[in-house]
């Protein structure tokens, strides 16, 4: 059994490595995009995409969606690969593929088995309605690859073949996008384009304009109007917009910058000048010497509270049952419990647990217990009379109830802490106030992150940071920073307690203590192994006879409990067409 649990992080970590590598090791790219395109004589056009997909892993299937885009038809959709042609069975057999239509895009998807290798897929497919056929000049405008596609393309080529050969001089194109990573070069029939590191944000818009004189007779003219200069106008126009628009998004992003400076700036200034007035720490003369004496009286968990930054956390109720049970409330007992066969996953030492027992002893007679303990007492007491007295059972906070519970207890021991005086009511003013021009500003930002630029978006960071930091300006009173710098300074003695000689019979209040004050298991393993035996000094916990816990396990036990398991703070054809001032298309390609 021993061996077993010493191999229990060999397997975790086994574990966890296989599923990492399941993960990394499916991938895909697609590093080679090849697109021709063949101009037919009826207008209609002829589009096959070859696509190279590069698998790291199991796949067995591929897409290719169409967005409906500035053209009215399509037909003739075919899948091949080599001299293998997919069969359209709208299955997914190996072999086949489907075509699924939206309001939207069409999507073609195809099925097979690869597994770590290279594979070229031609997809085909006609159009109509794509062209712009003016009385001399007719143009294809199209977005052969779209922006925002699952993979970066390496190298792409795409020739446009026109049905008929005319003079170079007659052949005109232009880039829209990206220009600077797109070649042209021109021949008698048509047009070649060539590429190579194309991200997957960017798209591949082209304007090829050539004459009307190529089709035949019984294509029909689609737009008039449409001419070789407006086109050559349509591209000035569109290059000094995109002049302008620079022009413009430099200029908004001067004044981006300037915003910024100006909103972050009153931020800053806000929370300093809100800080100094209503945050700044009293000055105290104390002695910052650690000291292992346990500074006053004060209860464990509103101790903690303090030290906490007036936060409750589940050690606050540990250490409260606790000492309880060393005033004489509880009395806490160790039971055995059964080995658990299938707890190969479990970290803990032995399953022993722990009872709690109710004893006589009237609260109201108690002058010096406080409403929050008051509560967890008829809080326990009415949990051992429906749950019994296994500690596990009566701290089980995944129970409505008892999670309800625990959220009134907190706003209890919360009261109790802040009528204590420790913390200036005052600074709440500077907190409230630093909030209120935090939004304002945070608002302002989020406005000029419409009007200017998202360059707002730091000086919107900035006030978001300086809202939440609204809670530094809450401040402690004298005596508060007094009680805080004390038992501060004594904490950090229970850290290092092997400096310190202990007395054993103030073992039971430093161990309630180191609890609330959230102490670690080897904290605990140095308070008490100056006194091995000290546990039977802890009369309100009573250990199995032969245990072999020790005291620091004992502690761990109670502070593990604490921190994680049982207490819990806390989810066809279609309307359609070309237009000669924008592009159609917009494909994209995936696998899985």
């Amino acid at each position: 059994m021993k061996f077993l649990t010493n191999l229990r992080p060999i397997f975790l970590l086994v574990l966890i490595l296989t599923l990492s590598l399941s993960i990394q090791a499916k991938e895909y790219a697609i590093p080679e995009l090849r697109i021709e395109v063949q101009i037919n004589e009826d207008g209609s056009i002829k589009i096959t995409e070859h696509l190279t997909y590069v698998f790291d892993g199991s796949y067995s299937w591929a897409n290719y969606t169409i967005p409906k885009s500035r053209f009215s038809g399509l037909e003739d959709i075919r899948v091949t690969e080599g001299e293998e042609s997919f069969i359209n069975l709208n299955t997914e057999e190996a072999g086949s593929f489907l075509v699924e239509e939206s309001s939207e895009a069409f999507n073609i998807k195809w099925f097979f088995d690869a597994e770590d290798e290279e594979r070229t897929f031609s997809v085909s497919y006609t159009i109509t309605g794509a062209l712009t056929i003016g009385p001399e000049w007719s143009q294809f405008f199209w977005n052969y690859a779209a922006s925002g596609r699952e993979r970066s393309t390496e190298t792409i080529t795409i020739m446009v073949q026109l049905p008929e050969m005319v003079s170079t001089s007659d052949l005109h194109s232009w880039i829209r996008e990206p220009v600077w990573e797109i070649t042209t070069s021109k021949f008698e029939n048509g047009f070649q384009f060539e590429g190579s590191d194309i991200s997957r944000n960017q798209a591949v818009v082209i304007r090829t304009v050539f004459p009307t004189s190529v089709f035949n007779e019984q294509t029909s003219i689609n737009d008039p109007d449409f001419t070789l200069t407006w086109a050559e106008n349509d591209e000035a126009d569109y290059r000094e917009e995109q002049r302008q628009q620079e022009a413009e998004n430099a200029r908004l992003y001067d004044l981006a910058v300037t915003a910024v400076i100006i909103l972050a700036g009153l931020s800053i200034l806000s929370f300093i000048f809100f800080y100094r007035k209503y945050g700044s720490r009293h000055k105290i003369r104390i002695s910052d010497n650690n000291s292992i004496m346990i500074p006053g009286r004060q209860k464990p968990a509103a101790i903690g509270w303090l030290l906490m930054n007036r936060t409750v956390l589940a050690s606050h109720v540990t250490a409260t049952l606790l000492d309880l049970a060393r005033r004489g409330y509880f009395k806490i007992e160790e039971f055995e419990g059964e080995e658990e066969e299938n707890s190969w996953l479990s970290s803990q030492e032995n399953n022993n647990g722990y009872k709690v027992l109710l004893l006589d002893k009237d609260p109201d007679s108690d002058t010096a217990i406080s409403e929050y303990e008051k509560d967890l007492l008829k809080f326990v007491a009415g949990r051992i009379d429906t749950e019994g007295n296994k500690m596990e059972d009566i701290f089980k906070f995944s129970e409505t109830e008892v999670y309800k519970w625990f959220n009134d207890w907190k706003k209890k021991l919360n009261t109790y802490a802040k009528d204590q005086n420790w913390i200036d009511s005052s600074s709440y003013t500077g907190v409230y106030l630093n909030l209120g021009v935090q939004s304002v500003l945070l608002i302002i930002g989020v406005i000029l992150i419409f009007m200017l630029h998202p360059f707002m978006a730091v000086a919107m960071g900035i006030s978001f940071v300086g809202a939440i930091l609204s809670l530094a300006i809450i401040r402690r009173t004298p005596k508060g920073e007094e009680v805080f710098r004390t038992w501060s300074n004594y904490k950090k003695a229970l850290k290092n307690a092997k400096d310190y000689s202990i007395s054993e019979d103030k073992l039971g209040l430093h161990f309630i203590y180191g609890i609330a004050l959230g102490l670690s298991k080897q904290n605990f393993e140095q308070m008490f192994e100056q006194h091995p035996d000290a546990v039977l000094l802890i009369t309100w916990i009573a250990i199995l006879p032969g245990s072999t816990n020790s005291p620091a396990a004992i502690a761990s036990s109670f502070s593990t409990l604490a921190a994680t398991g049982t207490i819990s703070a806390g989810g066809g054809s279609f309307a359609g067409g070309a237009s000669a001032g924008a592009a159609g298309g917009g494909a994209s390609a995936g696998a899985g």
